[in-house]
């Protein structure tokens, strides 16, 4: 008992490191576009991300672990690419292009909705009218998060960009598939090992994409400043939060642990302020507070309602 206990807050620690980083991806994000297409910072991330993670399963060993998988897992571990990392990238930085880092984070974010629906259809998983009201909560408060400033729709600085919130919105579907149907490979199989093959089929796609449309010479010109922020964002975003997210997907319900990724977009606001100087008004804080009272209640209502297969493991 004592060690469940553990490990389940070792869990909710390692979430908030992954909210963190995948949050960072945001305002970063913004800045880099400046100078580069949203191809280029995709493959440069995914790439950079796959080295990190590769010379960490070199170092530790656990690169042999490759091997161990079988044939299906591996061809379904190298599709997961497709998902989480080759079409989330392009359409993420795509909208990064369109729209405020805030207000992406934010429409991103849902891919929690996503998720708890595929989760219902392909897993299984129960969905009880507390874990909806928790959800309800928390896009509540993402909707003021976002929409702090006011609530116009239509051209000008007020306006939304409606191509970039579609790009968001597939993005986060991207993601949630990459999510459920990752959770079926990880029932018998490292996470890291998962992770880094749908980093390795990503990263080659898009290479490849990228090096066929619209080249890699716009990154040599960006200078180093730009180069090395791309490097942290890969490190960070993809090497760290990724494979983190995958080990806590391995030990609860993806439904469950979902709801935890409602944080991004509030850490997105606040890292906005500070490096974009983004202003935000009340509402962010009333937002803010929905969001962390609907995690609480759709997690504990998750943790309290597991069947007794998944209390014994």
């Amino acid at each position: 008992m004592i060690d469940k206990k553990n490990g389940i807050r070792i869990e909710y620690f390692l979430m908030l490191i992954v909210s963190f980083f995948w949050a960072i991806g945001h305002p970063l994000g913004r800045i880099i576009l400046q100078k580069v297409h949203p191809l280029q910072l995709g493959a440069m991330t995914l790439g950079t991300g796959f080295i990190g993670l590769l010379i960490f399963l070199i170092a530790s060993g656990r690169v042999k672990k490759i091997f161990e998988l079988s044939r299906r897992d591996t061809l379904i571990s190298l599709g997961l690419g497709v998902f989480g990392f080759f079409l989330y990238q392009i359409l993420t930085f795509s909208a990064l292009a369109r729209i405020p880092a805030s207000m992406n984070a934010v429409l991103v974010s849902n891919n929690v909705v996503f998720i708890v629906l595929l989760a219902a259809l392909t897993l299984k998983e129960r969905v009880k009218p507390l874990s909806i009201i928790g959800i309800i909560l928390a896009i509540c408060g993402v909707v003021l998060v976002t929409f702090n400033k006011g609530f116009s729709i239509g051209d000008g600085a007020g306006g939304i960009d409606l191509l970039g919130c579609a790009f968001s919105l597939l993005a986060a579907l991207s993601a949630a598939l990459y999510s459920v149907i990752g959770k079926r490979v990880l029932e018998s199989n490292d996470p890291l090992i998962v992770a880094a093959l749908a980093m390795f089929s990503g990263a080659v796609l898009l290479t490849i994409l990228t090096a066929v449309t619209v080249g890699f010479s716009d990154v040599l010109l960006a200078g180093w400043p730009t180069i090395l922020l791309m490097v942290f964002l890969g490190l960070t975003m993809i090497s760290i939060a990724y494979p983190l997210w995958f080990v806590c997907l391995k030990k609860f319900p993806a439904s469950q642990i979902s709801i935890y990724i409602y944080l991004t977009p509030v850490f997105a606001v606040i890292l906005s302020l500070i490096i974009l100087h983004d202003r935000f008004s009340w509402l962010f804080l009333v937002g803010g507070a929905l969001i962390l009272g609907g995690i609480i209640i759709a997690n504990k209502f998750a943790s309290g309602s597991s069947t007794p297969k998944n209390r014994r493991k």
